[in-house]
């Protein structure tokens, strides 16, 4: 009975010192409270919470004249890539990284150290950044020199269906930032003696239908490689005109050999990125017909899906054997010292989507790069895989352009990665386990 009530007592004791706390606790300050509640306290730096800061890319990013830096997850080598709507977001308080290969240009009467490469701005409100207690806009932050892209070899062979794999290797193409760090655009598979790419290996996701418009096209080039050839001139209308049997080129109707894109201007999104697909690794022979028809629309339908899809894919875009001309001649654009044929017209493109969240999920389409080929001569010599477009749902549109029967345009069709992979012989091998298909 004692015990019991000695609890009571220190019950009631603990009680009342508990509501004279209560009692005597200042009222909490309404701003305070706010503050509190819009900051973060992270590693010593703080985020404020709210409307993040939101970049168009369309609209917000420096003028088509000026020079954009790289915009990069600070200390990455990765770009800070916009969201499925189009916004490169940052949020309250939140810093990037901006990259140029000289100095920055002047912004709003603020002069940058001329030894900066790399400077972290952060986001103020809407598109305002802050650096070194400035308040300046995100497009006024530019460059005051060209930036030169890379294209650097590998220690790595590819490539296994070439007589001799190792004269095959893999380049990755992208900005050397000076500090270490490579942020690559594409990897490539190259094969230097034959003057012959592969493919081109890049990634796609929802954001890339948001590429930027209106931009410079920049010119072609060699980017160090290709010494001993003058690629311009062999890309020439004259010069094709020279080479080819009379009838094969006709410049005023499309008929004639383009340089092809293999990773594509439109499925990178920065100005940087789209300015360093523009280098002689990343093209093949392609006739302009095909490259400005169904190719195209090939190129389009595969952004739009993987924007609607809400996926992010990687991409294999390559080429696969060669085409023919008088029966067995096969035609090459140029000769090397040894009189031997290079840069050969290929007989296909084709185009790879993986779901890189289910790596076993992908499509293969491939198109004939022959606008002189007739339907019989397809079916025989052209479908090197079993086609499936037709199991396809986003693919519908494949079999109706093929229906309305424009060959000039290119024909198209669609088979499963590995099948694919199995015939064409240069893919990475894990290819060949992807055998379900992106529908």
């Amino acid at each position: 009975m004692m015990l019991q009530l000695i609890g009571l007592i220190l019950a009631v004791l603990i009680l009342r010192e508990s509501l004279a706390r209560e009692a005597i606790a200042p009222i909490p300050d309404v701003g305070q409270i706010i503050k509190d509640l819009d900051a973060l306290h992270i590693d010593g730096e703080i985020f404020y919470q709210g409307s993040p800061c939101r970049v168009d890319v369309q609209k917000d990013l420096p003028r088509s004249d000026k020079v954009q830096p790289l915009y990069l997850r600070p200390g990455t080598d990765l770009y800070w890539l916009p969201n499925a709507d189009g916004y490169l977001e940052v949020q309250r308080g939140a810093s990037i990284e901006l990259h140029c290969s000289h100095a920055f240009a002047p912004a709003n009467e603020e002069s940058f150290d001329a030894k900066l490469r790399s400077i972290r701005v952060k986001c103020v409100q809407d598109t305002t950044f802050e650096w070194m207690g400035a308040k300046i806009q995100f497009s006024d932050f530019v460059c005051n020199h060209s930036m030169p892209y890379t294209v650097e070899r590998l220690d790595r062979s590819c490539g296994s269906d070439t007589p001799s794999p190792s004269t095959s290797y893999l380049y990755r193409v992208g900005y050397d930032t000076g500090d270490g760090r490579f942020v690559a655009t594409m990897e490539l598979c190259h094969d230097p003696n034959h003057l012959r790419t592969h493919y081109a290996h890049h990634q796609l996701t929802p954001a890339n239908v948001h590429f930027q418009k209106k931009l410079k096209r920049p010119r072609f080039s060699t980017a160090g490689h290709f010494t001993g050839f003058d690629m311009a001139r062999i890309y020439s209308h004259k010069s094709q005109e020279k080479l080819m049997v009379p009838g094969l080129i006709d410049v005023k109707s499309g008929l004639f050999l383009a340089r092809g894109h293999l990773t594509a201007k439109a499925d990178l999104i920065y100005a940087s990125q789209q300015k360093s697909s523009f280098n002689y690794m990343n093209v093949a022979p392609q006739w302009q017909s095909f490259n400005g028809g169904q190719w195209s629309k090939l190129e389009d339908s595969t952004r739009q899906y993987v924007a609607r899809s809400g996926i992010t894919a990687t991409v294999y875009t390559g080429i696969y054997g060669e085409m023919k001309v008088a029966g067995s001649k096969v035609l090459h654009l140029t000769t090397n010292a040894d009189n031997m044929g290079v840069v050969a017209v290929p007989q296909l493109f084709y185009r790879v989507l993986i779901d890189e969240g289910h790596p076993t999920r992908g499509i293969a389409l491939v198109g004939v790069n022959n606008p002189h080929a007739t339907l019989a001569q397809i079916h025989e010599s052209y479908i090197i895989c079993d086609p499936v477009e037709e199991q396809v749902q986003w693919l519908s549109w494949l079999h109706k352009s093929n229906a309305k029967g424009n060959l000039k345009n290119g024909y198209l069709y669609a088979c499963s990665v590995a099948n694919l992979a199995r015939a064409v012989g240069h893919l990475p091998r894990p290819l060949l386990e992807v055998d379900e298909l992106l529908t």
